[in-house]
Parts: structure tokens; C-alpha cells; sequence
């Protein structure tokens, strides 16, 4: 049997834990479905499923290492504070716009700091909310560099908004 008809079977039998199981391990606010597409898509470029002994087992441990990569990749929360406190000020409030400018302004100098690439990976994921695969599509690079470009971006620049 070829690993995509195991595949449609383990998830006819088993989506519904798989889902349960995500749904357990990240916010709210995160599309599960992608997470277990992930899971499948990584499933999919493996080895022979066949020989898979416990495949439910087998599936709930892919997808914990999905998760684990997507913490990863996502910003600190200080930084992802900073982010949404920039992206919520459209109405400035007089006391507030010393403080938001002077935030402006470090994200600003933060992002000059970065690499032409890391800080066009960061705006085009958290600006302009690009999914990694149109964000390696345009940036012509697969999408593990665009997360690995995300979480070396995020460190980067958490480390120099501390400063």
C-alpha cells in the first residue's frame, strides 16, 4: 500500500484525535487544520508508512514535533506584544503617542539591523500575514528556510529590543 492511501486511511480513523491533540497544545487563535496538514504533508515525504507499528502513536509524535516547530517560529511574547501594540494604534490617544512613536522607532532601528532576507521574511509574515509557502514562493526558498529565518529573525530581534 503507497504511503498517500495509508495516509487517507490514518486520517478517515484517526483526524478527529489528531485534531483533539492540537487543539490541547496551541491558542486558540491558531488554525489547527494547518497544523494537521502540516502533520500529513510531513507524513507524506517519509518513509515507507507500511511499516509503521502503533500509526496512531506514530501520528500523535509528528505532530507534537509540528508543534514544537511552530512555537518556535512564532515571536516572543514581548515581541508580539510590541507588534500588536503597533498594529493596533490606528486612533492615537495624545498621552499614548510619545510611547508609540518611541516603540515605532526601536522596531524600526530593530529591523534595519537584520539582513535584507530575515527582515523581508519577518514583514512579509507578520505585516503583511503571508503564509510561509507564498513567502518561500516569492522569496525563492522552501519554506523550512522562511521558518528558520523566522525564528533566527524573532531571537534577533528580541535581543535587541532587551538592549
Amino acid at each position: 500500500m503507497s504511503n498517500p492511501s495509508i495516509l487517507k486511511s490514518w486520517r478517515q480513523r484517526w483526524n478527529r484525535n489528531l485534531l483533539r491533540f492540537l487543539n490541547g497544545r496551541v491558542d486558540a487563535a491558531v488554525d489547527v487544520e494547518d497544523l494537521a496538514q502540516e502533520t500529513y504533508l510531513r507524513l507524506l515525504r517519509s518513509r515507507d508508512l507500511s511499516e509503521v507499528r502503533n500509526p496512531q502513536a506514530y501520528l500523535i509524535r509528528v505532530a507534537g514535533h509540528v508543534v514544537a516547530e511552530w512555537r518556535h517560529s512564532q515571536p516572543p511574547p514581548s515581541l508580539r506584544a510590541e507588534l500588536e501594540d503597533a498594529e493596533l494604534m490606528d486612533e492615537r490617544v495624545p498621552e499614548f503617542e510619545i510611547d508609540f512613536d518611541v516603540s515605532q522607532q526601536r522596531l524600526r532601528t530593530a529591523l534595519d539591523r537584520l539582513s535584507p532576507v530575515m527582515r523581508a521574511v519577518l514583514l512579509l509574515r507578520l505585516r503583511d500575514e503571508r503564509p510561509y509557502k507564498e513567502i518561500a514562493r516569492d522569496l525563492n526558498m522552501t519554506e523550512r528556510q522562511v521558518k528558520r529565518y523566522l525564528a533566527r529573525g524573532y531571537d534577533r530581534l528580541r535581543r535587541i529590543l532587551e538592549t
